[in-house]
């Protein structure tokens, strides 16, 4: 993995540890609908405890002779922390609910039905809005409300750097690598997810190289000739242009700039901005043949997001943020602004 730059001056710091407990990290999907009441997938809003998303998927289709196709979740979570997400099982228009929560309650440890109901599709991903976190940062600096108030005026100015977060990489941090190797030919993955996961992870590392070469030559904070631009709720692309009111637009936070997701059909912008990113992908092995190969479309995303209903409270040592992040945007990357560390 790359090492991400920050967009806050490295000064200011609040220090302290996250995850110190499972209880530091609270996590609440804000779904994109609510389940209709009909229909042959169960959907169950579950609160679990130091449990990831995966976790919960092996549990369930061992519980219920099903596979993980017949399991759908909006978005991944993280194992250490207390973190709440619907589910959908397709376990027929006949299945009892109250059968299916008394059976998964009695079963599973850590883990606590909220709601069920039924719906005629499957939950798949990316079908919520955003994601509300509340953080204790334990063992913070004795200047630390002071200094996280300084990053909260930034980042409410500037926005956040969009980039994927760690875990995007997998616990040893080689997942994009090992997609590297899949696209070149170099290495086989059977299973479709697997093959899929580590494709993504391999684009989501030129993204990142490519926003921190922004924000390393002073262009995290301006349009350049031929950037592709995007409504800040998302959208479709479109060319900047100096004659529209683009740049006020920037500047309040309405749009941002858009970077590269690598693929065979994505978008590319032009002039200067098409010259940065031909730069990143040129250095790499993998061609646009390869890509052709493998079916990987590609996309654009956001370089910049600005978090909502941003929230600091100081208690003695600790400092507890809240605060809500569009679907696909990672907490640690707005977090590790203020302790100006990975921990």
């Amino acid at each position: 993995m790359i090492t991400l730059p920050y967009s806050t001056p490295l000064e200011l710091s609040i220090g302290g540890v996250i995850k110190e407990e499972c209880e530091h990290f609270l996590v609440d999907e804000i779904p994109l609908y609510e389940p209709e009441g009909l229909g042959q997938h169960i959907y169950l809003l579950i609160r679990k405890t130091n449990l990831n998303t995966t976790d919960i998927v092996k549990s369930l289709c061992e519980l219920f002779k099903i596979t993980d196709k017949d399991i759908g979740y909006a978005g991944l979570k993280d194992k250490r922390a207390i973190t709440t997400q619907w589910f959908s099982l397709s376990l027929g228009a006949t299945a009892d609910i109250a059968e299916v929560c008394k059976k998964i309650s009695s079963s599973l440890e850590n883990v606590e039905i909220l709601k069920s109901s039924k719906h005629l599709n499957k939950l798949k991903t990316g079908h919520l809005i955003a994601n509300r976190f509340t953080v204790t940062i334990s063992n913070t600096t004795k200047d630390s409300f002071q200094n996280a108030e300084k990053i909260l005026e930034l980042i409410n100015q500037n926005g956040l750097p969009n980039f994927y977060g760690e875990q995007r990489f997998g616990s040893k941090g080689d997942n994009a690598d090992i997609g590297r190797e899949v696209l070149t030919g170099k290495k086989k993955v059977k299973k479709h997810w697997l093959k899929k996961m580590y494709i993504s992870a391999y684009q989501s590392e030129l993204f990142n190289s490519w926003l921190t070469s922004r924000i390393s030559d002073n262009l995290f904070n301006e349009l350049i000739p031929g950037d592709l631009l995007q409504k800040s709720e998302g959208g479709r692309s479109f060319p900047f242009d100096t004659n529209k009111d683009h740049l006020q637009e920037f500047k309040r936070g309405e749009i941002s700039y858009t970077g590269p997701i690598f693929g065979s059909k994505v978008t590319g912008p032009t002039l200067q901005a098409a010259e940065r990113e031909e730069l990143i992908f040129s250095k790499d092995e993998v061609t646009l043949e390869d890509l052709k190969k493998m079916k990987v479309q590609g996309t654009r995303r956001s370089a910049k997001v600005f978090p909502q209903s941003i929230e600091i409270e100081k208690e003695d040592q600790n400092i507890i943020l809240s605060f809500t992040l569009p679907a696909g945007s990672y907490a640690t990357i707005l977090l590790r602004e203020f302790t100006k560390s990975l921990s």
